[in-house]
């Protein structure tokens, strides 16, 4: 089961549902916000942020859907999806670390440390998917569900700190 991605097919709709919906909710509040978060220097990034921590489990729910998906090909579509979450966080989170030097040390790993373990999962995914080996798309769904809780809290503090 944990290497054949019709077995996941329930697990992927659903997930998929609630990730399409969770974007379109934070898309929206965003949207509302715009002119309150663009007037902050780190707001828009934390906004891109959420949205591809939602749309990455989303995306990955639509793969593992894909009929006729060899290990292999789903493997390099799980592979492209992690690239962009590295592309994601050199181009946040890497910046971010650097100009947070002077706030306490627990304040930055709360924002490197989510990305981290989900590109760690995923990679690992990748890995297990294509070798079908080692548990296989439970580590996928394992960085999806990171994912979603890490874009909610996003999503919350994103929301608080337009307030401030």
């Amino acid at each position: 089961m944990p290497y054949q991605p019709e077995q996941w097919h329930d697990f992927a709709t659903s997930f998929a549902g609630a990730a399409g919906a969770l974007l379109g909710l934070a898309f929206v509040a965003i949207s509302f916000n715009l002119d309150q978060i663009l007037r902050d220097k780190t707001l828009p990034r934390r906004a891109a942020e959420t949205l591809a921590f939602f749309a990455y489990p989303l995306a990955a729910s639509l793969l593992i859907q894909v009929p006729g998906l060899s290990s292999t090909a789903l493997g390099i579509g799980q592979a492209i999806l992690t690239a962009g979450l590295i592309g994601l966080a050199a181009a946040i989170d890497v910046p971010r670390w650097r100009q947070e030097h002077g706030d306490p040390l627990s304040w930055r790993l709360s924002h490197i440390v989510p990305v981290v373990m989900i590109i760690v999962l995923a990679i690992v995914g990748v890995a297990a998917t294509m070798t079908t080996s080692f548990g296989g798309l439970y580590w996928l769904a394992a960085a999806m569900a990171v994912a979603t809780a890490t874009g909610i809290i996003n999503s919350w503090v994103l929301l608080v700190e337009i307030k401030r």
